[in-house]
């Protein structure tokens, strides 16, 4: 049993891990081969392209999955009704992308914007068919078909460059992968093949019903992630954009910890929801201060290497996407609490609270994007991004705190606030000393205030223990950890 669970588990994140180092590269190289007009609007359009691949099920991928996975006898007609929902939703997102371009002004663009609104139509079926594979527990097959798909993306968008076909060869190569996945996932055995007479009348209701809690929270989550991007090329243009997507690629990979911490905590927190509710409070203050805590430590660390980073891996004319990092680097930490927080709510199934918070945190973001880009740009938008998570993630604090009986948070945010502020402070001193020097003072003062203000308690290696054994589940109950109660 372990053994089926494990190969699976670690071929997709293996895929994952491989699929964003391909995007990654891919952006590099282009970075290297575009200017810096084009390269914005690649970044624009990439996030669009990104965005409406979420988009045609209207998030109802949970609902169906969760159906394919308790009824396999229903796959067939599941499959069928799913695809005659997805196709005038791909359609009509189609139409609105290109007619977005067209008349946005970024008028140079418009063919680009047709092309990725024209690679909906294959993705109507792509993303049926790997909620359904899901559903089966195929995610091996699911991670092979992605892998290929941005291994060939990659590489034939740098081909296409190089001889001289620039963006429109790009966006023509996406598209046609997308028609190359669908092509793969039609042809594959587990997959029953949508037939007309399996369609429902009652099943497009109830998925019609369904679509409002689940859309919300899909778009919601979509728009807050490429919201920045589309404000800064509406207000500042493409310039900006390339600028600001050269540290924000960067912040693309690291979401990869978000993403792991997710998949380790939340088992745990599913369990305690059930069977030991007293303990889950417990757990989570653990995780969120353990995050926060160290965390904080790898991004001054980050900080303190982010123009060296920004200088080797792009040109000259985009080191202002040091000071872009330098902010986003912390919008990562933060992202790890707020992924944690909603794998919380997931387990306590509290969808509504789940998406209340990202309607704040967008609502914060909107606000200060409008407030901050106009007048500093690039960095202006990094520090909004950072600003709207840590919304985010004090409204779903204060659920917990409300809800769950969680020990107050505050005491601890405020330790190591301070000491994040007293790194940065000394790190700004012994800037003219070199990056190494700057590093490591900003990391002892950081570590001084933490000890010094209680944040790893009264005894900081035994407490470290004890939590990292609650976390996992191999060490004592959470009362008689003394760690547990000191940060409150």
């Amino acid at each position: 049993m372990a053994q089926r669970f494990l190969r699976p588990f670690v071929s997709t994140m293996g895929s994952r891990l491989a699929t964003a180092a391909l995007s990654y590269g891919l952006f590099w190289a282009l970075s290297r081969m575009l200017g810096k007009p084009q390269l914005g609007g690649f970044s624009l359009l990439m996030n669009i392209f990104l965005m409406a691949q979420l988009l045609p099920l209207l998030g109802l991928s949970i609902p169906l999955m969760r159906r394919i996975a308790t009824n396999s006898e229903s796959t067939a007609v599941e499959v069928t009704n799913a695809l005659f929902f997805a196709v005038p939703v791909s359609v009509a997102l189609a139409l609105f992308i290109g007619a977005w371009g067209h008349f946005s002004n970024q008028h140079e663009l418009a063919p680009l914007f047709w092309l990725v609104g024209a690679s909906l139509l294959p993705t109507a079926w792509t993303v049926v068919a790997e909620v359904a594979l899901l559903g089966q527990d195929r995610l091996t097959d699911v991670a092979r078909i992605n892998f290929f798909e941005a291994l060939l993306r990659t590489v034939l968008s740098v081909v296409s460059v190089r001889l001289g076909y620039g963006l429109e060869g790009v966006f023509v190569i996406f598209l046609s992968l997308r028609c190359v996945a669908a092509l793969l996932y039609l042809r594959h055995p587990c997959l029953p093949l949508p037939r007309p007479e399996h369609w429902r009348w009652s099943l497009q209701k109830r998925n019609w019903r369904e679509v409002p809690v689940f859309f919300s929270i899909a778009f919601v989550a979509a728009l807050v992630s490429r919201l920045d991007v589309l404000t800064l090329s509406h207000l500042r243009g493409l310039d900006e954009v390339a600028i600001y997507a050269a540290a924000s690629r960067l912040y693309d990979a690291a979401q990869m910890l978000p993403t792991v911490t997710a998949l380790l905590i939340l088992p745990t927190l599913s369990r305690q929801f059930i069977s030991a509710r007293a303990h889950l409070s417990v757990t989570l203050l653990m995780a969120v201060r353990l995050s926060l805590t160290f965390g904080l430590a790898l991004a001054l660390l980050a900080c303190a290497f982010a123009q060296p980073v920004i200088d080797l891996l792009y040109r000259a004319d985009m080191a202002g996407a040091a000071g872009v990092l330098r902010w986003l680097i912390f919008a990562a930490v933060i992202m790890v609490v707020d992924v944690i927080l909603s794998s919380t709510m997931l387990a306590a199934k509290a969808q509504t609270q789940d998406l209340r918070s990202l309607a704040v945190g967008l609502f914060a973001l909107a606000l200060a994007l409008a407030t901050l880009v106009p007048r500093f740009g690039p960095i202006g938008t990094s520090a909004a991004v950072t600003f709207g998570l840590g919304v985010r993630v004090a409204v779903r604090l204060r659920w917990a705190v409300r809800e769950l009986d969680m020990p107050s948070p505050w005491i601890h945010l405020a330790r190591v606030a301070a000491a994040c502020i007293a790194g940065l402070c000394t790190m700004a001193t012994m800037r003219p000393h070199g990056v190494v020097a700057c590093a490591s003072s900003g990391l002892l003062a950081y570590a001084t205030v933490v000890v010094l203000s209680g944040g790893l308690g009264k005894n900081p290696l035994k407490g470290l223990r004890a939590d990292i054994a609650l976390l996992t589940k191999n060490g004592p109950e959470p009362e008689r950890s003394p760690h547990a109660h000191s940060s409150s």
